[in-house]
């Protein structure tokens, strides 16, 4: 009898692990992941502007005051610049890997002189920058990547209809690039 519990409580948490892997792998393998999403929104290395509602299950602005573009990239070939500039009331960046784990955020209150400038990179590409002797360093903030795909939601807060051109301005600044 006590062998017959032992069996079927180990096949109960056979049955339960294997319905929590097939659910968080899913997406992965189905390619609805967000980071798939993102890469159907154009090419990597540039700035997209979410549309305002999903479109087929797809991405979206998150609330009716903000404007959010997004950008995939890759540190493959060296470390990428996260740039934007202007003057929005509040803008916040974050950076995410391929699988959605959030790797970094900032907004402008925390950000060097209230713009956007990050650089972003593998640990070995960081320390060479660190380690190069130019000021190249000086004024950006420092990501150390720790897989080399990504992707980043860039926000910015409109509170008034009349800030719609100094919004889009902000986010037409953005860029996400090689060094």
């Amino acid at each position: 009898m006590r062998s017959l519990f032992y069996a079927v409580g180990v096949g109960l948490l056979g049955a339960l692990v294997l319905h929590i892997t097939v659910i968080l792998a899913t997406p992965v393998y189905t390619g609805a992941d967000i980071y798939a999403r993102v890469l159907d929104l154009g090419a990597d290395g540039e700035f997209r502007p979410l549309p305002d509602k999903p479109i087929d299950g797809g991405l979206a602005v998150s609330g009716p005051f903000l404007k959010e573009s997004v950008c995939a990239f890759s540190v493959d070939d060296g470390p990428v610049n996260l740039t934007a500039e202007g003057s929005v009331p509040f803008w916040s960046a974050a950076i995410y890997d391929s699988r959605s784990n959030e790797i970094f955020s900032m907004s402008d209150r925390t950000a060097v002189r209230g713009s956007l400038d990050i650089i972003a990179g593998t640990e070995a590409q960081i320390t060479a920058l660190k380690n190069s002797g130019v000021n190249a360093t000086e004024n950006h903030i420092l990501v150390t990547m720790p897989s080399n795909d990504a992707y980043v939601v860039l926000r910015a807060v409109m509170p008034e209809t009349s800030m719609a051109a100094t919004t889009q301005a902000f986010l037409d600044s953005a860029n996400c690039d090689g060094l």
